[in-house]
């Protein structure tokens, strides 16, 4: 028989027993992507933070303290950091502070601020300080946190009760310490007083396009907005990058002498800098920017109405996508018909996120209200192209200038043509039976007809690109659409004097006016009209030697060439013969934002690219 504390030895020992076997350690299957979804939670994407955080307050014994009151904890890790050689504290240290600054934004308590400059800056220690034993491992989770903890937090830091970013210089109370930082401006393109305003991009989310070109690195992607002139509609943006740079050491926060850079850069130029012997990128979200400035009632309106009604506010003319750089080749973007720039959209997005292709051109866009005649918006892209290349090289010695791409869809398609096609008389003669020469009219009436008549290739355009384009007009040009339209549209008076003086002009050469007037054409449909002897005659014209042109045609259905159109242009219409290539896409007629277009715009851009290397050519 046990005795009394035999006994008591043996419940203890089957208790232990017990108590081992009931362990809570093991695992469980999982679909890989929820153990994925469990690594990757932080304060960035979730209303929590990492598992890498959580492991520092287990060290410390701190995570219910934390819950109770993080101002006291965040204070004693801070003062840990100091004196730890691990920088995983620094890490905590940021997410925490994130963490906690998102927490009272959402709970509109106006005490965020401060934890969002802190978390900026002890992300930036955790990157980038030298006082630590080793520098993080860039492929480390943390790393990847890290960089968006700082581009993150410095745009909260920065935003005020609107959204917008206070860009100027500032004295921070810090939840431990304080610090200063100037301002520095030299690396944007333009002075801080043209702007009312600047938005972080991470507020706004995109839509209509089918990409987001966010490039990573460090740095809080913002859309500088311009001040809108009086009387104007609409505003223009840039895209830029805010980077704070610290000049200090941890220990110098509490004591408050701190101090730091808030530099602003253009994305348009600016990829990366270099902080100490480190080459930085800047992180960079150029997308953002083009959806905001698209996102404008007027801007959303162009085309039709300037189509119906004429240039207003944008006058015609060449509008470059960024500040110009002599370095990179033109892509001068052409619309057509009731269409603007914003039809661009997403082959400027798609292109631009191409590394080569941004690296070495730039996009020009030419805007021009479609309703006028062609031979009126032909002249007015030729001469707005040689104005600014003129104004740009005026000595004719920019290689790069020199090998312009333009690239028309629809109706911009036949005036890409005549910016690269050599007509010689050929109009003159179709419409009078003479030359030039020939006429027996004056000096103002000879010049007259030349402008709208003869027309020969610029000499910096190099390559041409058609898309969906009616070089033998559409059919819609004849049926109840265009009588429709013509009794709505409202040509500017200028056009409409000029359209009587040239068929006056005609008329005097003995050819009766309804003839005259069946050439020269009111407006953009009467010419693109497949009963217009003028564009019959120009679809046979090929362009020019040296200039390689190339189409993209559009068919809406399962149709084989030559059947088919693309519910505005037949394939017979679209389809010559004297193009380097033709790629033919199922899609309606505005392809220019079909993936297989852009993709195939693209290759043509690096063909243009490899013939340059390869064949140099000196600038006439």
């Amino acid at each position: 028989m046990l005795c009394r504390s035999g006994l008591l030895l043996l419940l203890v020992l089957i208790t232990l027993g017990m108590t081992g076997c009931a362990t809570t350690v093991g695992v469980d299957r999982n679909d890989p992507r929820e153990s994925y979804a469990q690594i990757n939670v932080s304060a960035i994407n979730a209303d929590d933070y990492s598992r890498f955080s959580r492991d520092v307050l287990i060290r410390f014994n701190l995570v219910q303290a934390f819950h109770e009151d993080p101002q006291q904890v965040l204070t004693f890790l801070h003062h840990e950091a100091e004196k730890d050689y691990r920088n995983d504290l620094l890490f905590a240290l940021a997410e925490l502070n994130y963490f906690i600054g998102m927490r009272y934004r959402q709970d509109g308590i106006n005490k965020s601020h401060p934890h969002f400059f802190a978390s900026a800056i002890y992300a930036y220690f955790y990157l980038l300080g030298k006082e630590w034993l080793e520098p993080p491992n860039p492929f480390e989770r943390r790393f990847r946190i890290a960089c968006d903890l700082y581009n993150g937090a410095l745009a909260e830091a920065l935003a005020d009760a609107d959204g917008n970013l206070q860009v100027a210089p500032a004295k921070v109370e810090l939840p431990v310490g304080r610090f200063s930082f100037a301002l520095d401006t030299k690396k944007f393109h333009q002075e801080l007083d043209h702007f009312e305003k600047f938005v972080a991009t991470d507020r706004f989310g995109v839509r209509g396009l089918s990409r987001r070109n966010r490039e990573a690195g460090l740095g809080a992607p913002i859309i500088a907005v311009e001040k809108k002139p009086d009387g104007a509609p609409m505003y223009r943006t840039s895209p830029g990058t805010l980077f704070l740079r610290f000049n200090c050491r941890l220990k110098e926060i509490e004591a408050g002498t701190c101090t730091g850079t808030l530099e602003l850069y253009s994305a348009y130029d600016q990829t990366e800098i270099v902080v100490g012997d480190t080459k930085i990128p800047l992180e960079r979200d150029v997308t953002a920017q083009l959806a905001y400035t698209i996102d404008q009632p007027y801007v959303q309106g162009l085309g039709l109405n300037e189509f119906l009604y004429g240039t207003s506010f944008i006058k015609t003319g060449v509008f470059y996508m960024q500040p110009y750089e002599p370095d990179k080749i033109p892509i001068v973007l052409v619309h057509g018909t009731f269409s603007s720039p914003v039809a661009w959209a997403e082959m400027v997005n798609t292109l631009r996120a191409d590394p080569v292709i941004n690296r070495n051109y730039q996009i020009w866009n030419f805007f021009y209200d479609s309703g006028k005649r062609i031979g009126i918006s032909a002249n007015e892209l030729r001469e707005a192209l040689s104005a600014q290349v003129q104004k740009v090289d005026p000595e004719g010695t920019n290689t790069a200038l020199h090998r312009m791409v333009v690239i028309g869809h629809s109706q911009g398609g036949l005036l890409t043509k005549l910016t690269a096609t050599d007509t010689g008389e050929a109009f003159v003669r179709m419409v009078t039976g003479k030359s030039l020469a020939e006429l027996k009219v004056t000096d103002e009436d000879r010049d007259r007809i030349e402008k709208e008549a003869v027309f020969t290739a610029l000499p910096f355009v190099k390559r041409v690109i058609f898309i969906s384009t009616p070089h033998r007009g559409s059919f819609l040009s004849k049926n109840w659409v265009r009588t429709l339209v013509l009794k709505m549209i409202t040509l500017p008076q200028g056009v409409l004097q000029s359209t009587a003086n040239l068929v006056k002009t005609v008329a005097n050469l003995g050819i009766s006016e309804v003839q005259a007037q069946q050439f020269i054409a009111t407006t953009s449909l009467d010419a693109m009209s497949p009963d217009n002897p003028t564009i019959k005659a120009l679809a046979d014209i090929p362009t020019a030697p040296g200039i390689k042109a190339h189409s993209i045609v559009a068919i809406d259905g399962d149709d084989k060439p030559p059947a088919g159109d693309d519910g505005v242009v037949k394939y017979t219409s679209a389809h010559v013969e004297y193009v380097e290539s033709e790629f033919l896409v199922r899609s309606g007629h505005s392809s220019q934002g079909n993936p297989l277009v852009i993709e195939e715009v693209r290759r043509i851009l690096l063909e243009h690219l490899k013939q340059n290397e390869k064949q140099p050519e000196k600038v006439r």
